[in-house]
């Protein structure tokens, strides 16, 4: 019971970090900081020296593990017959949705977000061609970045949304 007890804690307190500190950033502040361009620069440093960057991935795995956990204890050890039911089939599917939108996140969003955060502050001290060049690289990674970010978060929310309601069917 006190194992239950603990992982539901952490998979429900995760999962809010994780899916609402995704749809915060996503909505308001990366757009705000789209909007200051290179004033931006010492917010995202910030951010890192905070290690927003290192904490969001490490709290989205531990919701994911835990998550397994609690799917392996109520189904049985993966039993078919669990998955058999719709509330089953629904946790299965919203799990499976908070795993691809994570490995979009981590294998597209993420490496675009890094080499667009290295490549910003370069670009003041570049002039012409060099940074046309650079100017485009940058909104390639922008919309990159934003369009991996969309995906990613909106996998999360149809996970965050099944979850919820997936007792009740």
């Amino acid at each position: 019971m006190a194992e239950l007890i603990v992982l539901r804690l952490v998979h429900v307190l995760g999962g809010i970090f994780w899916v609402g500190g995704g749809l915060y950033s996503t909505l308001f502040i990366v757009p705000a900081l789209a909007k200051a361009g290179p004033a931006a620069g010492p917010i995202m440093a910030e951010l890192m020296r905070r290690k927003l960057f290192t904490v969001l991935p490490v709290v989205a795995l531990l919701t994911m593990l835990t998550g397994l956990r609690l799917l392996w204890i109520v189904s049985g050890g993966f039993g078919t017959d669990y998955f058999a039911t719709t509330s089953g089939l629904t946790y299965a599917f919203s799990g499976g949705a908070s795993i691809v939108g994570f490995l979009g996140a981590m294998f597209f969003a993420r490496p675009a977000g890094v080499r667009l955060g290295a490549l910003m502050p370069t670009l003041a001290s570049l002039t012409g061609e060099a940074r046309a060049k650079a100017e485009t690289e940058a909104a390639t990674l922008r919309n990159q970045n934003a369009r991996w970010t969309a995906i990613a978060m909106g996998l999360l929310t149809v996970s965050a949304v099944g979850m919820a309601v997936a007792r009740y069917l």
